[in-house]
């Protein structure tokens, strides 16, 4: 979900008019993709010289081989500085001597660039219903250039990649005295752990009940939602503390270690401790929430007079760092997703673009992408009332592809996949 940069100064030290050129790129564009009519004809004049004849020197043939290596690298140069003259300067190429092993790197270049590419993603759900503990699946799904490609499978639970590794993040629920506790943990699932969440300390008695909720699970981070007393509070989390044991009263007390935003060097949001200095002043809560294909911050500043409700969360003016979420990009328009998809709630899009999942009031619908647009319907599932997204970790590149699709499925227990149709 490439290719190294060439140096100006290795370009410039291998083209006989350097500070012509060094005008040209300070002006715009090249002119007729950096070959103008007097470096031609000096090209032509040295080519119709005589040549002298001179003993020959081993060191002269290690100079010439490195001065063609040269050459060859800063015609790529001037190839990938004007994509769109390309097929002009292979022309012109064609003319000269060495032609055939440029226009070879070139185009070797440009099929690496469009090899076709496959992805994976892994989407969280929680399902809200009214008078019941929320619940929590997620997808599976892969897609790529062939049909056989696509598949889709969901299981139980929250799986989360992390590092390495597949943690589970689950609700789980204790009896106190005085009410009940569901308290959000998170164990790894891949090193093959207890499979059960962390314990709990419930502490003394006079703590009455409380529930979580989760909001958001991305990279290491986890959005929890909290009602204590008959108020919703809002707190980040590190993954790595919610596989520690958790104690009720300090929950309850607001004691327990969290994050909080904090604006980045790039001007972007990223997370902090709670007493770091960088931390982003005036916000007591926040969490990730969905808008239109993409995540957001919200926040409820502190002194508001009471706790952070539906009602009182604002969006915070910041672009989300990719140290909380690694892909936030809609690579379609919102208008061109409600075109196919009237009823569309929300949309997630692979980073190498040949997916895009939309999801409506009742179902998931899965595409190929092709040129930036929606290409093919591959598959659907259902979306359960009250369900929403949580999550959306994306895999594309190759050494993981397979990787996630085949430790995934194990954790959901060699569910069967849906396919697509050929």
């Amino acid at each position: 979900m490439q290719g190294g940069n060439w140096r100006r100064e290795e370009a410039v030290a291998v083209i006989p008019t350097d500070d012509e050129l060094r005008r040209e790129l300070a002006h715009g564009p090249l002119k007729r993709s950096g070959f103008d009519e007097r470096l031609r004809r000096r090209i032509e004049e040295r080519l119709d010289e005589t040549p002298v004849r001179r003993p020959f020197r081993p060191s002269r043939l290690a100079g010439m081989g490195m001065g063609v290596c040269l050459v060859i690298a800063a015609v790529v140069l001037l190839i990938r500085l004007h994509p769109g003259n390309t097929g002009g300067t292979q022309q012109q190429l064609a003319d000269s001597s060495g032609s055939d092993t440029v226009a070879g790197s070139a185009t070797a270049v440009a099929d690496a660039e469009e090899t076709p590419r496959r992805s994976v993603l892994l989407l969280g759900l929680r399902q809200d219903t009214d008078g019941a503990a929320s619940a929590y699946r997620t997808l599976l799904v892969s897609g790529g250039p062939d049909a056989s490609d696509w598949s889709a499978a969901d299981g139980d639970g929250i799986i989360m990649p992390y590092r390495t590794d597949f943690w589970r993040l689950d609700v789980q629920e204790i009896q106190g005295n005085n009410g009940t506790f569901r308290l959000v943990g998170a164990y790894n699932a891949s090193r093959g752990d207890t499979g059960t969440l962390p314990p709990v300390r419930a502490g003394g008695g006079g703590i009455g009940p409380i529930e979580e909720r989760i909001l958001f699970a991305g990279n290491r981070y986890v959005g929890i939602a909290r009602l204590t007393s008959g108020e919703w509070t809002y707190r980040m989390m590190d993954i790595a503390d919610l596989s520690q044991p958790r104690n009720v009263r300090l929950i309850a007390s607001d004691a327990e270690r969290h994050m909080v935003p904090a604006v980045q060097t790039d001007g972007r949001l990223g997370v902090a401790e709670t007493d770091a200095p960088e931390r982003l002043g005036g916000i007591d809560e926040w969490t990730l929430a969905r808008k239109a294909g993409r995540w957001i911050a919200v926040g409820r500043e502190e002194g508001a007079g009471k706790r952070m409700e539906s009602a009182v969360r604002r969006e915070l003016p910041y672009a989300i760092g990719s140290v909380i979420v690694a892909h936030n990009e809609l690579a379609l328009y919102w208008d061109d997703i409600r075109a196919v998809q009237p009823a569309a709630v929300d949309a997630v899009t692979s980073p190498a673009r040949n997916m895009a999942v939309i999801l409506t009031d009742r179902k998931i619908v899965i595409y190929s992408m092709k040129n930036g647009k929606l290409d093919r319907e591959m598959l659907d599932m259902e979306l359960k009332p009250g369900e929403t997204v949580i999550m959306a970790e994306w895999a594309t590149h190759v050494d993981y592809v397979d990787e996630w699709i085949r430790r995934v499925s194990e954790l959901f227990g060699g569910a069967p996949a849906s396919r697509a149709l050929p």
